[in-house]
């Protein structure tokens, strides 16, 4: 029932709760299959993709490019279309013969491809199930467009024109067909590249507008006689040079009321006072000046990790296992303390300034706390922005929610059916975002057991806040990356042009904000060559300046 509601809030309530198109039962599996039903010669295939590959080859090079991204989808579905007829010996000649010409980047799909050699072997199969049920992509202007019409007309090749018809998705464009660089930074994705329409919704990618803190206490001595010294400091509030600076509104920024974010709280605010002060005493970076690093290392450990986090100000350190044991050491010299007993409370003065300390209890001070409660392998850890709360996603389908101060299991959220990959508190905090096996993320709010918006559609294997808290992107091994509004529920941006995405690798999501990217910057900006290492994951240095890749590299 709520997550029907849910869905149809979202404006999804024609998706199926485990994610798009995934089938249901047999009958339902057979007949998106039956696509690929023909009782044509499977002699003609091979012939038929010879003299569509030497068109493309012969015609001009302006329009060769954007021809040439037909070739890929076509030979897959026509492979496809082999093994469902029961044509084996046709389709792994066909495998074997044009396989090696697709794009290095499509190779690692071929591979996989090239497993299902019977018709039994496509039922379940996420390759297959992903180009059966969803249209190739391919942005294409108006005269590429016309040259291929005019040439599947002429020969008349059913095979190749009912591919084209059935199974793939021309985005017209007027102007000059693109030339390979332009089409090289956008492909690669499992369905091809992105429509205009995907990426014309407005979106405010700025910053939302720091609060004013104008006046900090500070310790000041009362000017006066000389018994004035006997007198004890007061704090005043001192204008602080620091602060005079108004910060300017981000025209690009969300209008503060869009998306109801929790109020600061005044430890909220002494945490971008000290962070103020210390970017103030900052050192410029250079090839003399590199910021220091501090590495962690896990000995002796009687589990595999499995997720790792460091808090926002390097004092707490989060590692979960596979036994689902959760694991946070201090790293600082300020051991953990559990908060006080509810009887110990009550004889506490709640007027001290010092208040907060006071409710921990010193005895129970350790360097490590262990944290039980899920029921499989822990995925990813998260700090809450204020560092008092930790977030958990497990094999178990479940996301939870650890107190830091009580050590203890606040909430345990379900709804996603198979396992959950990532985890990730909103910037602001309150909020957090989960992505699953189910093929959705869901955004959430900590005191809400049920989603707030359910993010379906894709295969979503990670997930990341925008700095804004107005969005989420997802990461998926589709290799695409979506850009959803958290208020709305709909996807507003679908970025393609990730390669050579490895099938056991997790790729991570980082969202970094610049304002001088312009909307004609769309393109790739740079691209770091591992060699044949998986990415597992990437992190911006808050300022943009540095990003940290970490490899599989044993």
């Amino acid at each position: 029932g709520t997550e029907e509601l849910l869905k149809k809030e979202a404006n999804l309530s024609d998706v199926d709760s485990p994610g798009e198109n995934v089938p249901q039962s047999d009958s339902e599996v057979s007949s998106m299959l039956s696509a690929y039903k023909s009782e044509g010669d499977p002699q003609v295939y091979e012939g038929a993709y010879t003299e569509l590959k030497k068109f493309v080859e012969g015609a001009l090079d302006i329009y060769k490019h954007e021809l040439g991204m037909i070739l890929y989808p076509v030979f897959v579905h026509m492979y496809l279309e082999l093994v469902y007829n029961g044509h084996e010996e046709q389709a792994i000649r066909l495998m074997d013969r044009f396989g090696k010409d697709q794009d290095d980047y499509y190779q690692d799909d071929l591979k996989r491809l090239s497993h299902i050699t019977k018709k039994d072997h496509m039922k379940g199969n996420e390759l297959s199930d992903t180009f059966k049920s969803n249209e190739f992509i391919i942005r294409m202007s108006r005269d590429t467009l016309s040259i291929l019409k005019r040439h599947l007309q002429e020969k008349k090749h059913s095979v190749v024109l009912n591919i084209v018809q059935e199974h793939l998705y021309f985005d017209m464009y007027e102007g000059v067909a693109r030339n390979k660089q332009q089409i090289e930074s956008t492909a690669g994705s499992m369905l091809g590249e992105a429509t205009r329409q995907d990426n014309k919704t407005k979106v405010y990618y700025g910053l939302l507008k720091e609060p004013d803190i104008q006046y900090m206490p500070v310790e000041e001595e009362e000017e006066g006689d000389g018994d004035g010294a006997d007198k004890p400091k007061k704090k005043k509030q001192k204008k602080d040079p620091l602060f005079s600076k108004k910060t300017k509104s981000d025209p690009n920024a969300p209008p503060l009321d869009r998306m109801p974010l929790p109020d600061l709280k005044d430890a909220d605010k002494m945490e971008k006072v000290k962070a103020l002060r210390e970017a103030s005493k900052r050192v410029t970076l250079g090839p003399d000046s590199l910021p220091s690093i501090c590495f962690y290392t896990l000995l002796n450990s009687s589990q595999v990790v499995t997720s790792a986090e460091v808090a926002e100000d390097s004092s707490l350190l989060a590692v979960g296992f596979t036994d689902a044991v959760i694991k946070v050491w201090t790293l600082v010299p300020q051991k953990l303390r559990a908060m006080k007993s509810s009887e110990q409370l009550q004889d506490i003065d709640r007027e001290a300034d010092d208040v907060l300390v006071r409710m921990m209890d010193d005895r129970s001070s350790e360097m490590c706390r262990v944290l039980s409660g899920h029921g499989g392998p822990v995925y990813r850890v998260t700090f809450s922005p204020d560092r008092t709360l930790l977030l958990s996603c497990s094999e178990d389908t479940t996301i939870r929610l650890w107190s830091l101060q009580t050590w203890s299991c606040l909430v345990c959220y379900k709804g996603h059916i198979y396992p959950v990959w990532d985890v990730r508190f909103s910037p602001h905090g309150y909020y957090f975002a989960t992505a699953g096996h189910d093929k959705t993320a869901r955004l959430w709010a900590t005191d809400q057991h049920q989603p707030l918006r359910i993010f379906a559609g894709h295969f979503s294997d990670c997930v990341q806040f925008h700095p804004n808290s107005n969005y989420v992107a997802t990461g998926s091994s589709d290799r695409t990356v979506r850009l959803w509004d958290c208020v709305t529920g709909n996807h507003v941006r679908l970025m393609t042009g990730h390669k050579l995405a490895e099938e056991v690798s997790l790729e991570d999501v980082n969202i970094s904000h610049n304002p001088d990217i312009k909307k004609s910057d769309s393109y790739l900006l740079r691209s770091y060559g591992t060699k044949n290492s998986a990415v597992l994951a990437l992190h911006f240095t808050r300022r943009n300046l540095l990003l940290a890749i970490g490899m599989f590299d044993l």
